[in-house]
């Protein structure tokens, strides 16, 4: 869990969070907004300010009490996250990663300690505060067991969803929270990561993903660049340029960043350049080599496919 204290912008949303809380507060949030705009940063800068020892309100949290070092230590007693599973009891990627029953309500041969228990126990300090994130990934199931919990949580308990927005969840469990919307902040100060849409999207966790990793980030812009340059030109310096970029995708995929250095997110970008109906065609082109790669098609057939597909669009 990173620092809790470290938000980048959203500083009307946390302000209004502060005073939201100063009495008793919702005790059930959904924070809303795009992957990468800092949605678990503020959910985690929450928790912080409900549990921070400081006298003054205003000056938590304070990064400097037992609850906040704790906090910023991944070891705090009334702070939990749960996400979705990507891994099956059989030990599988799943295709489509969800949260089930088991990680929110006790079951037989379920999780040994459920979210939802966990919230009914008196906290260590002022607040338990369990986060729900990517809350979209709720099976059906697991939403409607959870419903009594989200509708009537403990009154010491807070449970903060982080979703894309509430048209993302079930009617029944969006209609039990307390919105806050988060928008895109001042990025002006990544300008060295460009030409990352991040920057032009106001999304700062892709650019700090992207930041801790230079030389990966260098390499990824490399080889899309030099794909776009290579599409004009000769077949052979093509089928080179798309082997490059393959072999960083692959780097890529094998770290921890996702789309902070992916090269085909960079690629995307330096599409946008192309006429409207020339850079449909390319971002289809694009999506079916993400379609292969997710489907586990060889990484080096589906970038060079995926380079003579680009060749032929650029080429009209």
């Amino acid at each position: 869990m990173s620092d809790p204290g470290t938000v980048l912008g959203h500083e009307q949303a946390l302000a209004g969070l502060a005073a939201l809380y100063r009495g008793d507060g919702p005790h059930t949030l959904l924070l809303a907004g795009p992957e990468g705009i800092g949605r678990r940063p503020v959910a985690r800068w929450l928790a912080a300010f409900l549990n921070c020892q400081d006298a003054s309100p205003a000056a938590r949290p304070c990064g400097r009490c037992s609850s906040c070092l704790a906090l910023a230590a991944s070891r705090h007693p009334d702070v939990r996250e749960i996400g979705p599973l990507r891994i099956t009891h059989a030990g599988r990627s799943r295709r489509r990663p969800e949260i089930t029953i088991d990680q929110l309500v006790r079951r037989p041969q379920g999780d040994a300690e459920p979210l939802g228990p966990w919230l009914l126990v008196r906290p260590h300090h002022r607040r338990r505060v369990g986060i729900i994130d990517h809350a979209e990934s709720l099976t059906a199931g697991a939403a409607n067991a959870f419903l009594k919990m989200l509708e009537e949580p403990p009154a010491w308990a807070v449970v903060v969803l982080v979703a894309t927005g509430p048209e993302a969840l079930l009617p029944t469990v969006a209609s039990r929270c307390v919105i806050v919307r988060l928008g895109a902040v001042d990025v002006s100060a990544f300008a060295e990561l460009e030409p990352h849409p991040a920057l032009r999207l106001g999304l700062p966790g892709p650019l700090l993903l992207a930041r801790r990793q230079p030389p990966r980030f260098a390499a990824a812009k490399r080889a899309a660049d030099d794909l776009m340059a290579c599409l004009h030109g000769d077949l052979e310096s093509a089928l080179d340029a798309a082997e490059r970029l393959a072999k960083s995708a692959e780097e890529s995929a094998s770290g921890a960043d996702g789309d902070g250095v992916s090269p085909l997110t960079l690629l995307r970008e330096r599409l946008r350049d192309l006429p409207p109906g020339r850079y449909a065609a390319a971002l289809d082109a694009l999506e079916r080599c993400e379609s292969a790669l997710a489907a586990y098609a060889n990484t080096g057939l589906a970038f060079t496919t995926l380079a003579l597909e680009l060749r032929g669009v650029v080429a009209g």
